[in-house]
């Protein structure tokens, strides 16, 4: 079967119009191909190649905004030298209500996704060029099924070209965004925790469709088109919001015209020395968030047993030189920027390529998990002592020196380490500055990281730099070897757990989560989301102290509440898409949805009287 498929695969590579069918349980649910909208590539004119998806009727795929659920397609292109891609051209798409008062923008059946494409002056009439792309999409019906496909086209390089596939283009043309003057005007106000656009112009009547695009920072309800007017429901009471982009559809006997709405972007323009002073105020904000949220990380649960080690390193160093400590200190704070800023690297690297990656993005991996576990055995083995009694002394050296040596290689590695073992949690204020990060660009997720190694690293700057306060921890003693082998033990416990997070990620295969939580919201009452995994040290904590409490537990039973688990362990990429949606980069996540109201999102760390709150206000 394998053999079959490889085969399979090496012949669409060559056809020259590589096209992928999408089989669900024996039934074809999309055709993917690409289409050029001419038969040959002239040299420095640029081209357009489209991602044409056809659906089986009933079945749709998603725009750049998907609304409540779902994902937006993607394509990753690999192009000769000099080729260059633009970004996908957006057609507006259709506002559909789903059961459980879920609204998408969705492209139901078929759809041409244009994308632009540069071509370099250099090239030689005669020769063909094959270009590539890895398209992904979610096709859903009452269900929702992942696709993606590796497509090709080769095209000929010639003097001149004639147009292709001209039907298809023109049409997906018509509703794309116009350029020019729209046949109105815009202006945003502000009415509570609403957004209102008025569109002034218009004739009396006119029919309208706003189709918005809020960003990754900001969470809206449903827009109410009531013409004139747009009323925008803003979800966070914090945000400060004044406008969002989008596009409207005027509706004309001749079809819908495609108009374009940014705001932002010609505020920015007005007034570019005020914005600028506003972002620069408005990063200051985030970075400031990242740092406490980085600083409270050092007494989350799923790290303490790391930073222990480092804090029982310091009373070990209380009779050095000054010097020697500082040295050992910032090397410790080396090891945390370093994993901080590597994974920055990674993030910036997998958005430049096409993809995304989430905070503790590295423990939905089983791999990694299996060599952590590895790797935090050793570390409770020596603290146990083990080595110590029962290996060569050669084998001994080298162990200690990877897992407990307080040289400046040890001391590094347990600055990595301690940040590795971060990474599973979200502290307060660090689920929002994350998710802000996620959606920046290079320079700003590279400025929010290195503000979370700064509120991580800042105890052990303090120590370092003042080493006389290291005076004020308890002094070495025989508590010490008390104290290892508790450390130890804990360690050991860590080990189990993550054994048994690596035997639930091989064993358990997750449901698509959206047609759960659709028929959840169905049933017209309150729905409690849990976004949890099984790595998450805090979900747990959060489980056992707080939501399997006796009063949340007989409130939920009061209320009649549905709790819904979103497992988020490897990854799923349709809670992946809901975390975005509410502001959040990772787990714990909990939202409260009222029954036909706006979602209730609670913090990362909860308590027994901020959930029963949040109850009592879903169910009034």
């Amino acid at each position: 079967m394998r053999l079959l498929k490889s085969l399979i695969l090496i012949l669409l590579a060559w056809l020259p119009l590589a096209a992928r069918a999408q089989m669900y349980q024996g039934r074809q649910l999309v055709n993917a191909e690409l289409l050029a909208d001419a038969d040959a590539i002239v040299p420095g004119k640029p081209i357009t190649v489209g991602l044409h998806i056809q659906a089986v009727p009933g079945w749709h795929t998603y725009w750049e905004y998907a609304g409540d659920a779902g994902l937006p397609t993607s394509i990753q292109w690999t192009l000769p030298g000099g080729f260059q891609a633009g970004p996908i051209q957006w057609p507006a798409p259709v506002a559909d209500y789903e059961p459980g008062d879920i609204l998408v923008y969705a492209y139901p059946g078929e759809v041409l996704l244009p994308v632009e494409i540069q071509t370099p002056p250099d090239l030689k009439p005669g020769q063909s060029v094959q270009l590539k792309a890895h398209a992904a999409w979610l096709v859903c019906a009452q269900l929702c099924v992942p696709g993606k496909a590796d497509l090709s086209i080769t095209l000929p390089v010639a003097a001149t070209s004639h147009p292709a596939d001209e039907a298809l283009f023109k049409a997906t043309r018509a509703l794309l965004p116009r350029a020019g003057q729209p046949p109105f005007t815009s202006s945003w106000g502000r009415e509570g925790e609403n957004l209102v656009l008025t569109l002034h112009g218009l004739k009396p009547g006119a029919d309208f469709d706003f189709f918005p695009l809020p960003g990754d920072t900001t969470q809206i309800g449903h827009p109410v088109v009531k013409s004139p007017t747009v009323t925008v429901p803003l979800l966070d009471p914090k945000d400060k919001s004044k406008s969002i982009d989008g596009i409207v559809a005027l509706k004309t006997p001749a079809g819908r015209e495609i108009w374009p709405l940014n705001p932002r972007a010609s505020s920015s323009a007005a007034n570019i020395q005020g914005s600028s002073s506003l972002a620069h105020n408005s990063l200051f904000h985030w970075l400031f968030l990242g740092f406490l949220g980085g600083l409270i990380l050092n007494v989350m649960p799923c790290v303490l047993p790391v930073i222990a080690l480092k804090i029982f390193g310091f009373i070990r160093q209380a009779g050095e030189s000054p010097r020697r400590i500082l040295a050992l200190g910032f090397t410790f704070i080396a090891g945390i920027f370093a994993w901080f800023l590597l994974l920055a690297a990674l993030i910036v690297g997998f958005k430049a390529a096409g993809h995304q990656l989430n905070w503790a993005f590295q423990f939905q991996h089983p791999a990694f998990v299996a060599t952590l576990i590895v790797i935090l055995l050793i570390f409770a083995l020596n603290l146990l002592g083990v080595f110590e009694l029962v290996l060569p002394g050669r084998l001994q050296s080298v162990i200690q020196t990877a897992s407990g040596r307080e040289g400046y290689a040890g001391t590094f590695w347990h600055g990595v380490f301690a940040t590795l073992m971060a990474t599973p949690c979200t502290a307060p204020f660090l689920g929002p500055a994350l998710g802000f990060a996620l959606a920046q660009e290079p320079p700003t997720v590279f400025a929010m990281f290195g503000s979370i190694a700064a509120g991580m690293s800042a105890p052990y700057a303090v120590l370092a730099v003042r080493p006389g306060w290291i005076r004020f921890l308890p002094k070495p003693g025989m508590w010490m070897v008390r104290v290892k082998q508790v450390l130890g033990i804990l360690l050991m416990g860590t080990v189990v757990w993550l054994g048994w997070v690596l035997t639930e990620q091989i064993l358990d295969r997750p449901k698509p989560f959206d047609p759960q939580l659709a028929a959840a919201l169905s049933q017209k009452k309150i729905v409690f989301v849990d976004f949890t995994a099984d790595w998450c040290v805090n979900c747990k904590v959060n489980e056992r102290l707080v939501l399997d409490s006796a009063p949340v537990q007989d409130a939920l039973h009061q209320h009649d509440v549905i709790l819904l688990k979103a497992d988020w362990t490897d990854g799923n990429e349709q809670i992946t898409a809901l975390l975005r949606k509410f502001g959040r980069a990772g787990v714990p996540c909990y939202v409260i949805y009222p029954p036909g109201g706006t979602p209730i999102v609670l913090p990362e760390v909860i308590t027994k009287e901020i959930v029963l709150n949040a109850l009592d206000r879903a169910a009034s």
